[in-house]
């Protein structure tokens, strides 16, 4: 089963904030840009169509709220 437009824009999204925090700890990011500037710069063109404030909060919210453990 192939993985659908919005799908991959949420993988994609999940990976760009996750993205934006280890940049911003490491002060690699200005500290007026916000995450969804960070976001609109970076995700690719095909899957600006499928993203919205609700998405981004969405995932944000799922990745804020879940501690991540490593194995």
């Amino acid at each position: 089963m192939a993985l659908s437009s919005r799908e991959k824009t949420i993988i994609i999204t999940s990976h760009l904030v996750s993205l934006y925090s280890e940049m911003a700890e490491e002060g690699k990011i200005p500290q007026n840009q916000s995450v969804i500037d960070f976001l609109m710069k970076n995700i690719p063109s095909e899957h600006k169509k499928d993203l919205s404030m609700d998405l981004i909060d969405d995932v944000f919210a799922f990745i804020s709220s879940r501690p991540m453990e490593l194995s």
